[in-house]
């Protein structure tokens, strides 16, 4: 997707990276889509799209994504990834501002290393939902997002990157769970393919994907003396034996089903050549192959 400069309609203050909100005029749709740049030597735009074309193959809620390029005046091409809105009206209440409303001494500022932000939390802050059926089926599809970190690697899933789309109607919050979003954060897109320190060439050839899979760090805590957020794949390991919810983890599970090393090296090898180098592509389908592995333990 060409974006140009004369198509934005206002800036993007949450979050660390730079973002603009656009319409494309010739759209019938009259879609308003979101303009990303990855941070430099990152692959978060393709990370974006890959992770988008996997919960699609899998059948989980997410807002559709696009590689896009800004076509600056006087100057080349910046790439980046456009994400199309999702919220149709309703307005984004983010986690941060659901469970401090229901917890004073919860902090919705702290983003980083917040071991308030646990898995029952989240779970329990659905009940801000009058319908017991409306809160159930938000607590199932929170168990598929956490399922979709785990394939993807998404360590980023902090209070402000899943949240509710609501209308207040008569007092009550009248709404629905928003899409899985903002999956850049996943993949090894930090990585750079060579180097002294861990590189994707070290990881294939030496250290080993599990080993980068196993202890990366994610923003879901399982208690609030943890000090660290266990991995994506641990926390769905530790999800599943949970009392209360794990019953709504195995049932995510069957989403594996639609996923399979084929249908993720399909997805990848879309990626236009010049946007993602072969060591990239490689490190991914290992990584995605080593996770899904893992997760099929659970079933």
């Amino acid at each position: 997707m060409d974006v140009h400069p004369h198509w934005e309609t206002q800036s993007e203050q949450m979050g660390t990276k730079d973002k603009f909100w656009f319409r494309d005029p010739n759209d019938a749709q009259e879609c308003d889509w979101l303009f990303k740049f990855p941070t430099e030597n990152t692959g978060q735009h393709w990370a974006e799209k890959i992770a988008y074309e996997i919960a699609r193959r899998m059948r989980i809620l997410a807002p559709r994504v696009e590689l896009a390029q800004y076509c600056e005046l006087g100057g080349g091409p910046r790439r980046g990834s456009a994400v199309r809105s999702f919220a149709s009206g309703y307005e984004l209440y983010h986690g941060n501002q659901i469970l401090a409303s229901l917890d004073g001494n919860y902090d919705p500022v702290q983003r980083f290393g917040h071991n308030m932000h646990t898995v029952q939390r989240i779970f329990r802050s659905m009940s801000i939902f009058t319908s017991g059926e409306v809160a159930d089926r938000c607590r199932s599809r929170l168990a598929e997002y956490f399922l979709l970190d785990a394939v993807i690697g998404n360590v980023d899933r902090h209070h402000e990157n899943w949240g509710i789309l609501g209308k207040v109607v008569d007092g009550n919050l009248k709404g629905r769970l928003a899409p899985t979003f903002d999956h850049a954060s996943s993949l090894g897109r930090e990585l750079l393919d060579t180097g002294e320190g861990k590189s994707r060439s070290r990881y294939l050839s030496e250290l080993g994907i599990g080993r980068y899979a196993e202890r990366a760090h994610g923003a879901v805590f399982l208690s609030d003396d943890s000090r660290r957020g266990p991995s994506p794949l641990d926390l769905m390991r530790q999800c599943v034996e949970e009392p209360d919810y794990g019953g709504l983890f195995h049932r995510a599970l069957r989403k594996l089903d639609s996923l399979n090393t084929g249908s993720v090296e399909d997805i990848v090898s879309k990626i236009p050549a010049s946007w993602m180098t072969d060591l990239a592509r490689e490190f991914v389908i290992r990584l995605v192959d080593y996770n899904l592995q893992e997760l099929q333990l659970l079933v």
